[in-house]
């Protein structure tokens, strides 16, 4: 990979992970439906978080960095890759944004295929842990809305 190319995939494997977020906090400004968003979102997140360490420590894979000695292009500890927690925040961010906002939510969706590729070609990740993270995050993000519209109808 070039020097240019190299740079691009570490910027967004690192930083890109900032605008699924920013879209999550426009949608809330946008609707106004402060307490329900807030809430919904700080209950997904903490689902998401407690959904990606259990699935990490049931499950260990080596980073691809490690299996293919190699230099990654983000310097990494040789932790556990499974599963992406950039991928899970992404997959929280879309599933959010999917029942409040669908443009956003098509551009958050475009991030996270962006940061996936980006967190793979850095050697941070194999593809099953990306898109593992991205699952968990949006089935975190999904069960914190039924459950919400569940216990909460007229939020």
């Amino acid at each position: 990979m070039t020097g240019i190319a190299a740079s691009l995939v570490r910027d967004i494997a690192l930083y890109l992970i900032a605008l699924p977020a920013l879209f999550v906090a426009l949608a809330i400004v946008r609707r106004r439906a402060w307490r329900g968003d807030l809430l919904a979102a700080a209950l997904g997140g903490a689902f998401s978080i407690a959904l990606v360490k259990i699935a990490g420590a049931l499950y260990f894979h080596e980073r691809p960095f490690v299996v293919r000695h190699v230099a990654p292009l983000i310097a990494h500890a040789p932790d556990n890759a499974f599963p992406s927690d950039h991928l899970a925040a992404c997959g929280l961010a879309v599933a959010f944004l999917f029942a409040r906002d669908r443009r956003l939510a098509a551009l958050a969706s475009l991030c996270a295929i962006a940061i996936g590729y980006a967190r793979v070609a850095a050697a941070l990740h194999w593809p099953v842990d990306v898109l593992s993270g991205f699952a968990l995050g949006a089935g975190a993000m999904l069960g914190t809305d039924a459950l919400l519209g569940h216990f909460f109808p007229a939020r």
